[in-house]
């Protein structure tokens, strides 16, 4: 090797030494955001076997199993029936007092079965979250899903009684827009108490009280136009009544809606929407360390 072959060679070492004592410093921040809205759609394999568990857990080793999903619904028509209908004489703006309450329920239903599942459907898995790389947005999305029987057997009670009554409006095709409209609500209220319960336990025990009181809070046993002005104003200021206001004119052939609470319950959702996602997104990072 001649001597101006080892100048070089050791010119290039020489600059490897200076590479290799770079002082620069490579600073690691933790993520903001991990989730996409496309996620939902890549984990789709791991949301329905999740979902599938959980309708199963929910009925396993239960004596009446899946017939509770008739009797839950029946219960509380029954209720509605003594209390508003038989006590306080509710009047259902000229239709059959059992297809009024039962159009209710339908979206009720699902609203129930979907809070209490997916709230705690993260804190449940708390072992799939802390050791596995399993999606985090997955367990509230399969909770929701697993709830759509609860919805698919009072709605189609509602649907036979109205078309048996000769209520049933030919609006009834348009049900499918409400389920949608009734996913994205719950979805956004479900991601900010799953994301929120991690953090804080007590939303796990405040849920069934605050469940039982908005039962009466949502226009679902009896109507929003016989409440006074203000009562009118305040309830029509939760997301489900305008919703259940729409439910109704699309199931019911001679039902008049009122208008300006859909309008306020289609604003809320998607606002609510919206900061579920937000609340749901920025905790979804820390829910293995908080867990």
């Amino acid at each position: 090797m001649t001597t101006q072959q080892l100048r070089q060679d050791a010119a290039v070492r020489l600059e490897t030494l200076h590479e290799l004592e770079d002082p620069g410093v490579r600073v690691i921040k933790p993520a903001k955001r991990r989730i996409r809205l496309t996620d939902v759609f890549r984990d789709a394999a791991v949301i329905r076997v999740l979902a599938a568990r959980d309708f199963k857990i929910k009925y396993k080793q239960s004596l009446l199993g899946p017939i509770w999903l008739f009797f839950q619904p029946l219960a509380l028509l029954g209720a509605f029936l003594v209390a508003f209908r038989g006590i306080a004489d509710v009047q259902s703006a000229g239709v059959p007092y059992t297809v009024f309450a039962l159009v209710g329920l339908s979206a009720w239903a699902f609203f129930q079965a979907a809070m209490t599942i997916g709230t705690a459907s993260i804190i449940s898995n708390f072992h799939l979250i802390r050791f596995t790389p399993c999606p985090r947005l997955a367990f509230p999305v399969a909770a929701m899903i697993a709830s759509l029987p609860s919805f698919a057997v009072t709605a189609a009670g509602a649907l036979i009684a109205a078309a048996v009554t000769g209520y049933l409006s030919p609006r009834a095709f348009l049900l499918p827009f409400g389920l949608v409209w009734l996913f994205l609500l719950t979805a956004g209220l479900v991601a900010i108490s799953a994301a929120l319960a991690v953090r804080f336990r007590d939303i796990l025990s405040a849920l069934p009280f605050l469940l039982q009181v908005g039962l009466f809070l949502a226009p679902i046993g009896y109507p929003l136009a016989d409440l006074g002005d203000t009562v009118r104003a305040l309830v029509s200021l939760n997301p489900l009544t305008g919703l259940i206001e729409a439910w109704r004119w699309m199931i019911i052939s001679s039902y008049q809606p009122s208008f300006e609470s859909i309008g306020v319950s289609l604003g809320l959702t998607a606002s609510l929407a919206a900061f579920g996602w937000y609340v749901f997104s920025r905790l979804e990072a820390t829910m293995a360390d908080d867990i």
